[in-house]
Parts: structure tokens; C-alpha cells; sequence
């Protein structure tokens, strides 16, 4: 992939023999086009192709809260979700009797340097509301008692979400949470209610996000 200056294309979008333009961020780049593929598709393949389907579709509701949890890896023509979905390939997808299945509780929502949650509890306190206690360990690391809190909890059967942004600090070492949905007791696995936590920093004009954690399911 290279970059084409605006004088010598006049930001020019489109096909030229073998090549693709195209902007991002009002860039003009150019890339080979893909070739057609010769050979059968391997076993790999299959799975390799299948993986990815899943993971698209497990992002798909979340993609908002992708772009913030990973604001930090989007850089040129490269974006956030695409460092989530390279995560998610490498950590969430597990084999089983040959065909790719992805685990929820190894997603991460977010992704940074930032010192992760440390000894994060979820206890639900009634139908629709549940609270996470954490230790505040500031100065561990890179935490700090102002970084703040990011929380993601995700119906992955309904394809639903609820976020909540800066509501508390890591020294505050609780958080309670009340969702917007009416939650009943799951029937034969009818919701899969996860909960995701981590934190993030604004400092010097940057934003620093820590690891999330999944809390388990509500």
C-alpha cells in the first residue's frame, strides 16, 4: 500500500489496471487489487475463513465501544477495530472437534498499556443491576487514583448493548451499575449477559486504556 499526494492524483478514487485508490481521512492510498484464487481451499482455510466470520459477527453490536477501547491503535489507514480483531482471532477462537468457537469471557473490548484492573469482583444485586468492586491500586505500575472506568456489558443471544464511560475512578474501588433492559432468569441459555471492565487515562492529551477483564455473566 503506498499514499498518492493530492497533486498527483487530484485525490483521485478508483480502479487503474490492477490497482485500487481509495481515502481514509482524507488521504488518497492506493493498493494492489487482490488476484483470483487458484487450488482448492485447505482445511485451515476453512477454519482460518469461519474464524473470522464469527469474530465479525461477535463485533458487529459492539463496534462503538471497540472504536473507543482501541482509539489509541487507530493510525493512518488503520483503525482501532482492526487491532481488536486481530486480538480476538489470536486469544477468543478455541477448536472443538475441528470447528472454530469463540469464547466471550477471552474477548477484549478494550487494549492499551495502561496498568489492567486488580482483584475485579461482579456481584448482581437484583434483576438489572449488579455492582464491581476492585482494588485501587493506584500507582502499580501506570495506574493512577484518577484513572477512570470503562464498562461494557454485552447480550451476545439478543445482540444488545450498554456501556458507561468515566463514572468512577480506580480509587474509588466500587461501582454500581443499573441496565436500561428488564432482565429475567436466562431459559436454556436464552441470554448470555457478559460484563467487561477496565480503565483508561487522559493524561498530556492522550488516552490510555488498560486491558479489559470480563467479569463473568449476569
Amino acid at each position: 500500500m503506498a499514499k498518492v499526494t493530492d497533486e498527483l492524483m487530484g485525490g483521485f478514487t478508483g480502479k487503474v489496471g490492477n490497482l485500487l485508490f481509495y481515502k481514509v481521512n482524507g488521504q488518497t492510498l492506493v493498493r494492489t487489487k487482490p488476484g483470483a484464487s487458484s487450488g482448492k481451499i485447505t482445511p485451515l482455510q476453512t477454519f482460518h475463513q469461519k474464524s473470522f466470520g464469527l469474530v465479525q459477527y461477535f463485533m458487529s453490536p459492539i463496534k462503538k465501544e471497540l472504536a473507543i477501547g482501541y482509539a489509541a491503535y487507530a493510525k493512518g489507514a488503520k483503525r482501532g477495530i482492526d487491532r481488536a480483531k486481530s486480538l480476538m482471532l489470536k486469544n477468543a477462537i478455541y477448536p472443538l472437534d475441528g470447528e472454530p468457537v469463540l469464547l466471550p469471557e477471552r474477548a477484549l473490548v478494550s487494549s492499551g498499556e495502561l496498568t489492567r484492573a486488580k482483584g475485579a469482583l461482579l456481584s448482581v444485586l437484583e434483576a438489572g443491576k449488579f455492582r464491581i468492586d476492585w482494588e485501587p491500586n493506584s500507582w502499580d505500575g501506570s495506574a493512577r487514583d484518577s484513572d477512570k472506568t470503562f464498562v461494557v456489558v454485552y447480550d451476545t443471544v439478543a445482540r444488545r448493548v450498554f456501556s458507561l464511560q468515566g463514572n468512577k475512578y480506580r480509587k474509588d474501588g466500587s461501582l454500581e451499575v443499573t441496565l436500561p433492559w428488564l432482565l429475567v432468569t436466562p431459559v436454556a441459555d436464552a441470554s448470555k449477559v457478559f460484563v467487561y471492565f477496565s480503565f483508561y487515562s487522559e493524561r498530556s492529551g492522550k488516552i490510555a486504556f488498560s486491558d479489559s477483564v470480563c467479569l463473568g455473566e449476569i
